[in-house]
């Protein structure tokens, strides 16, 4: 709880500093996953910009996300009751100008966290159903799936490193406002499956990225990708799980100047399991808000937040925050 209050404190005091007079400013999506207690095991990579830039390229990344779903058919049953935090480094090394290659080295934790109650007030200021939450305890932890011929538990708080992803990216198109570049991605089975933490499994993935800028006088950038995930058989996923995912994304960025931008985003995969349950059985969508804060040349942090838009196909909400280096 230390260690994550100060970290927040510190990247809410970067944002503030003052900024220093810049010719380049940057433009990345924000980095959203879903992290859905079964989803994030499997390779659904974050958007990113598919510029490539020379040298090392650096973000730390934390996810705070709340977690309430129970559903169940006369087969299956899901309870996903708890808290996640994901803390990430991603290191990028750009090879050349049409080249780059890089590592995503994430902690995983899952508690019963401490956010429960401020989500009940966010959902009754505005009306909105809760599905039960406020009628259970308060920062209790209980993920479970009951399927055919099997069944996964998770009810005690644990943490540990999560699922490595390593990535090679090529710049295939590069314009004044366009650029495009084509990746694959192998994700390690590195964490743990008893934990939670990881999928057991390897798995891959493919995806088109591309970056443009709006080619009037408006500072409107966006960026998307499209792709599609292998993931390999997940003792937690079970028989049902699907071996092949679709994955989609869509950012709008708008600049206040040089030093503040606003962005909204929409990020989209199939479902990873042919359950007849929705949390696990339809496809997942996320809209996400955030503000970026370039603080010089080099270093940008992003505060934002993203909601469940398919309702139970990802967090109840999701708290994100990102400190940026670009060479």
């Amino acid at each position: 709880m230390v260690v994550r209050a100060k970290l927040l404190a510190l990247t809410a005091a970067a944002a503030l500093l003052p900024t220093h007079t810049f010719a380049e400013v940057m433009h990345e999506p924000l980095w959203v996953e879903n992290l859905s207690p079964l989803a994030q095991l499997i390779a659904i990579p974050s958007q990113r910009s598919a510029d490539v830039r020379a040298g090392l390229s650096l973000t730390w990344h934390s996810d705070v996300a709340t977690h309430f779903v129970s559903q169940a058919s006369l087969d299956e049953r899901v309870f996903f009751d708890g808290e996640t935090q994901k803390h990430s480094l991603a290191l990028r090394w750009g090879l050349s100008s049409n080249w780059d290659i890089s590592a995503t080295l994430p902690v995983v934790k899952h508690s019963g966290g401490f956010v429960d109650s401020y989500v009940n007030r966010w959902h009754d200021f505005f009306g909105m159903s809760d599905g039960g939450r406020s009628g259970l305890p308060d920062d209790l932890i209980r993920y479970q799936l009951d399927g055919l011929n099997q069944q996964a538990v998770l009810d005690r708080s644990v943490s540990g490193q999560g699922d490595v992803v390593l990535e090679i990216s090529h710049v295939s198109e590069r314009q004044r406002d366009l650029q495009i570049a084509y990746a694959v991605g192998y994700k390690t089975s590195s964490g743990s499956d008893s934990d939670w933490t990881g999928s057991g499994a390897a798995d891959s993935y493919g995806v088109a990225r591309f970056s443009g800028a709006h080619q009037d006088n408006l500072p409107l950038y966006w960026h998307g990708q499209v792709g599609v995930s292998r993931a390999g058989s997940s003792p937690l996923l079970g028989a049902q799980q699907r071996e092949w995912i679709w994955f989609t994304g869509l950012s709008a960025e708008w600049r206040l100047g040089d030093d503040w931008a606003l962005i909204a985003q929409f990020d989209g995969h199939g479902a990873p399991s042919d359950s007849t349950l929705d949390a696990l059985g339809d496809p997942a969508g996320m809209l996400s808000f955030g503000v970026r804060r370039q603080l010089d040349r080099q270093w940008a942090v992003d505060l934002s937040f993203a909601e469940d838009i398919i309702v139970e196909s990802a967090p109840d909400i999701i708290f994100q925050a990102s400190i940026h280096y670009r060479p």
